[in-house]
Formats: structure tokens, C-alpha cells, sequence
């Protein structure tokens, strides 16, 4: 990897914008990416992330690697594809999600443990503080902070044992997300669980 590609790297890095930008033309990656949502009908940004670290994500939100803060006790699995020291990635629901399972299947992940996250895009954009950047050939949205569990649509879950556990603790703490079965991997929209 050349040094063009480390500082072009949005996983990594926020686009440079300089001091006229950032005055005038205020949150144009996250304008850019609402008009996609918008012309494109997508409901949710999708996150996946392993099973095991569902319960620390209803606690705090989805947080950038950086500012993973662990007891002992715990354990927060990082996937490289969607979870970075300095962002958190996320495909558009229309996505193919072809680099995810190839990644998932080069990277021989149990599929069993993989968990889909909904994050409505609206809420993000009301609730982030930092500009957004997009990968258009990726097709991935970087957030540069923490990821607000107000802005959680949903979790699909496909491990039986860890599904129960889950809907208990949001029922629990009275939080606003729907967690559900997902067996094919297949997301379910609201509607149609309705």
C-alpha cells in the first residue's frame, strides 16, 4: 500500500476539507449519502458485527475501536470490515453485501455468529456531530464517532442461543429497537414482520 492509498484510506481517515469548506458547504459527505437514501428508497444502513458483541452495543452504542473501553471480563470481537480505529462502517440495505460475505467467507467466520444491525439514517443524522464520508465503489458510509443506540432500527440475529438473552435485555431496559430471528440471514423490513 502506497502512502496515496493510507491517506485516502476513509476507513481510516477523514476526508481533508479545508477552512472555506468546512464553513460553507458543513456535513456534505452526510448531505450526500440522505440523497442517496432518498433516491435510492433505503430504509436502514446495515452493521455486522458478532453476537458477543451485542449486549456491550445496547449498552453504549456502536463505538469506534479507539474508544472500546473493556472490564476485564469482556470481550469485543473486531471484524476488520466494518470496524476501524477511527470509524465504523456501514452498507446501504440495497447493497449486494458481496464484499461482506466474501469477506466473511475468506475470513472463515461462522455465520451462525453473524449479526445484522439496523441504523435509520435520519436519527443518525440528527444525532452524529462529525460529517460523514462515503465509499462509493464499496458502497460503505464512515461514521467518525460512536454510533447513538437511538439510531438503532434493529438487531437480526442467528444464533437460537443468544436471540432470547437479547430480546430479554431490551425488554428489560425498555429500549426502542426490534431484535429478531433472522435464519436465512435475510433482513425483515417492519412492515413485514407486521
Amino acid at each position: 500500500m502506497n502512502k496515496n492509498d493510507i491517506t485516502n484510506d476513509l476507513s481510516e481517515n477523514k476526508p481533508k476539507k479545508g477552512f472555506l469548506k468546512k464553513i460553507f458547504a458543513g456535513k456534505e459527505g452526510q448531505k450526500k449519502v440522505l440523497n442517496i437514501v432518498k433516491t435510492k428508497k433505503i430504509n436502514n444502513l446495515y452493521f455486522y458485527t458478532d453476537v458477543s458483541n451485542v449486549l456491550l452495543i445496547l449498552e453504549h452504542g456502536i463505538r469506534l475501536i479507539k474508544d472500546q473501553k473493556l472490564r476485564k471480563d469482556e470481550e469485543y470481537v473486531v471484524w476488520t470490515y466494518l470496524e476501524n480505529e477511527n470509524s465504523v462502517g456501514l452498507e446501504f440495505d440495497s447493497s449486494t453485501r458481496a464484499h461482506f460475505w466474501k469477506w466473511a467467507s475468506e475470513s472463515k467466520v461462522d455465520i451462525e455468529k453473524i449479526t445484522v444491525v439496523g441504523i435509520d439514517p435520519s436519527a443518525l443524522a440528527k444525532l452524529t456531530k462529525n460529517d460523514w464520508a462515503i465509499d462509493e465503489v464499496k458502497n460503505i458510509v464512515y461514521i467518525y464517532e460512536t454510533v447513538p443506540l437511538e439510531a438503532i432500527d434493529f438487531i437480526m440475529i442467528k444464533d437460537k442461543a443468544n436471540l432470547k438473552r437479547i430480546q430479554t435485555y431490551v425488554e428489560a431496559n425498555d429500549i426502542d429497537i426490534d431484535v429478531f430471528y433472522g435464519e436465512t440471514g435475510n433482513v425483515d423490513t417492519k412492515k413485514e414482520r407486521k
